[in-house]
């Protein structure tokens, strides 16, 4: 009679994409995420231009997309990205909580926008995200108090939006 295998066999529910000009960032991410059960990080790309490429191609379901390195190419790129047909999530991240950054990426498409060192804040996005039944399409409004609170605890700053 055979053994059942010992190995344990890992469902993904949630493929990422991971878009920062730094590619340490990109490694950071990775190894943050794959701690993540029902999360896997399957591309990272360092050039907002080949972001929409990779979209198309590769169809993931989440999008974490840095925006203050691309600077406006950023921009550009996810308001491309919400234009593919399936779009993915969009969580956009940023050096700092500003109010017109964060509205900008919220208006061009993006459901989050998170200050890039918020990991814990990441962290629950992405569980919330992982869970089965959550919805994964659609805008999301601007972020509720408990979000902005969120990312002004690793600025440090206590500015409104």
């Amino acid at each position: 009679m055979e053994q059942p295998s010992s190995r344990v066999r890992r469902v993904v529910l949630l493929r990422v994409l991971a878009a920062d000009s730094d590619r340490s960032v990109n490694d950071r991410l990775s190894a943050l995420l794959s701690e993540l059960d029902g999360v896997s990080v399957f591309a990272c790309a360092q050039e907002s231009s080949k972001v929409v490429g990779f979209v198309e191609n590769v169809r993931p379901d989440i999008l974490i997309l840095d925006l203050e390195t691309s600077g406006p190419a950023g921009m550009k790129a996810l308001a491309q990205i919400k234009k593919v047909p399936g779009a993915p999530v969009v969580i956009a991240l940023g050096d700092h909580d500003e109010a017109p950054l964060r509205q900008a990426a919220l208006r061009a498409g993006a459901e989050h926008y998170l200050v890039k060192t918020d990991v814990e804040r990441l962290q629950e996005v992405l569980k919330d995200l992982s869970r089965p039944g959550a919805a994964r399409s659609g805008r999301a409004a601007e972020p509720q108090p408990s979000e902005q609170a969120a990312v002004h605890r690793t600025t440090g700053q206590a500015k409104q939006p």
